[in-house]
C-alpha cells in the first residue's frame, strides 16, 4: 500500500463563509425597512431578526478576534439580550371597551427607539470587525495565487 498525503484540504469553507456573511447582511438590510413588522419568512419581528443576524456575523468573525474584542463582542451580545428582556418592545395590556375587556399588544415606543439605536451601533461595530478581519475585501496572497487558502 502506498501512503497518500495531503498538504492542503481539497475543501475550503471560505466561499460558504462569504455566502453566510452576505445572507446575514442582506437580511439585516431587508428588515431595517421596518424593525417592528413581523416577517413571516423569518418567523420573527424585524428587530429580533436583526439581532439574530448580528449574532451570526459575530460568530463568523469570532476566530479572527483578539481577546479584548472577543470580550467586547460577548458583552455586546449580553447587552442586546438583556435589553430585550428588561425593556420589551411589546407589552400585553388589557383594554376595556364596549365589548368588554380584551388583551392587546402595545408597542413601547421609547424601548423600541433605544433598542433600534443599540442594534445600529452594535451592527456598525461588528461591521468594523469584519472589515479589519478582511472579510469585506477580496485579497490574494502573491506567493500562492490562491485567495481561498
Amino acid at each position: 500500500m502506498s501512503e497518500d498525503t495531503i498538504d492542503k484540504s481539497g475543501y475550503n469553507e471560505a466561499s460558504y463563509k462569504m455566502m453566510r456573511l452576505h445572507e446575514s447582511q442582506r437580511r439585516i438590510s431587508y428588515v431595517n425597512q421596518d424593525l417592528i413588522k413581523y416577517y413571516h419568512e423569518f418567523s420573527g419581528y424585524g428587530y429580533i431578526v436583526k439581532k439574530t443576524e448580528i449574532e451570526n456575523l459575530m460568530q463568523e468573525v469570532w476566530g479572527k478576534l483578539d481577546t479584548a474584542n472577543k470580550d467586547k463582542v460577548s458583552d455586546l451580545r449580553k447587552l442586546m439580550n438583556n435589553f430585550i428582556e428588561e425593556f420589551p418592545v411589546f407589552k400585553m395590556v388589557r383594554i376595556n371597551n364596549v365589548e368588554g375587556e380584551r388583551k392587546v399588544n402595545k408597542m413601547m415606543e421609547t424601548n423600541f427607539k433605544k433598542l433600534r439605536d443599540l442594534l445600529f451601533e452594535v451592527h456598525l461595530y461588528v461591521s468594523e470587525l469584519l472589515e479589519e478581519a478582511g472579510y469585506s475585501t477580496f485579497t490574494m496572497d502573491v506567493d500562492d495565487g490562491d485567495p481561498y487558502n
